[in-house]
């Protein structure tokens, strides 16, 4: 018997982790040769490279002598290269013995995954947009408040409404003081992420950094207390579906949305963003709703997607990681804040 499993459920991109393999002979007889084959999807690498092998998979042959009931157990340790969820479904086994001439052969079913993290990016290359996006915030707050509710005092300045005075409060005082409001709705923002290839020569990780991006943004409007939510072209590598993650703040949420990342697949042909876009805007969200366009790719159509949220919301940070050799011209509309981050700058 063959069982297979991942000591870790979770890792991020350039982390160590390890796979565990449990081999049992519940017989009388020896086994003196057991070859244990299985498969994964290339981007973990296995630092024992004698019996792996790297095609379209990860192939990996484990040779087992083993004694009547006799069970080993192994640790393979493994380098997390690339962003991604990894399963292993299915053992091959192939046995024999010193009593027979015969090769026996066998599979047998696993059922153990792990999810690759897409990493952080450093963070002087995320604080411009990130306090950006954090200033939109507060200005949709400031604009939504709720003058039927109450949460407190503060101190006057020059720039609040001589309604907001609380004069029973100031005459106590002896200091000028104004009400706080609580507001209409809780502001969100919506990490809009295109998967998109951006031209016909491109380097992938361009769009691995779009994904690094989100996930860097997801968490820090997490710690900050600010709801956040996905919205993306990408296509989950396990339903095939485009990927759709509602709004949250909890840690979590954040864990949530580590693998709704890790489990978008590149490979498969990415979804229109223009009508996911003009679908999300006829859904009607609350009027604090701040959107972030994140997009290596600046074709006509997503430009023409940015645009329709610039129509709705007055303005629009496009992050857009970029190579030294790719054309820098920003979109032409000053609606939008197009931040630049390069790939080689942080490599």
């Amino acid at each position: 018997m063959a069982e297979l499993s991942f000591d870790q459920e979770a890792v991020s991109e350039g982390d160590e982790a390890s796979l565990t393999e449990v081999i049992t002979n519940r017989n009388f007889i020896p086994l003196h040769i057991l070859q244990v084959n299985f498969q994964t999807d290339v981007g973990l690498f296995f630092k024992d490279t004698t019996n792996a092998s790297v095609t379209d998979r990860v192939n990996v042959i484990d040779v087992f002598s083993l004694r009547f009931y006799e069970k080993i157990t192994r640790n393979l340790l493994m380098d997390c290269r690339k962003r991604g969820f990894y399963n292993i479904l299915q053992t091959s086994l192939v046995a024999s013995d010193l009593f027979s001439p015969d090769i026996h052969y066998a599979d047998r079913k696993q059922s153990t995954s792990m999810y690759v993290y897409p990493r952080l990016m450093p963070t002087d290359k995320i604080d411009v947009p990130f306090q950006q996006l954090m200033g939109e915030v507060q200005s949709r707050r400031f604009l939504y408040e709720d003058n039927f509710t109450f949460r407190g005092i503060r101190d006057y300045a020059p720039t609040d409404q001589m309604s907001d005075i609380n004069w029973k409060a100031s005459a106590k005082t002896g200091a000028m003081k104004v009400n706080l409001h609580d507001y209409t709705s809780s502001p969100e923002i919506v990490l809009v992420l295109n998967v998109e290839e951006p031209g016909i020569l491109f380097e992938i990780e361009l769009i691995e950094d779009c994904i690094r991006i989100t996930r860097t943004l997801a968490l820090k409007f997490i710690q900050s207390g600010i709801p956040v939510s996905l919205l993306t072209n990408g296509k989950d590598k396990v339903t095939g579906e485009m990927i759709r993650l509602e709004s949250g703040s909890s840690m979590d949420h954040n864990r949530n949305f580590c693998r709704a990342l890790s489990r978008i697949d590149l490979t498969k042909e990415t979804g229109d963003i223009e009508a996911l876009v003009r679908d999300e805007l006829h859904g009607g969200r609350n009027a604090q709703v701040v959107y972030c366009l994140i997009s290596t790719s600046r074709r006509d159509g997503v430009v023409k997607a940015s645009r329709e949220l610039c129509d709705e919301k007055g303005k629009l940070v496009w992050i857009c990681p970029l190579t030294k050799s790719m054309d820098m011209r920003a979109p032409d509309d000053s609606r939008i804040s197009f931040v630049k981050i390069m790939h080689d700058s942080y490599l």
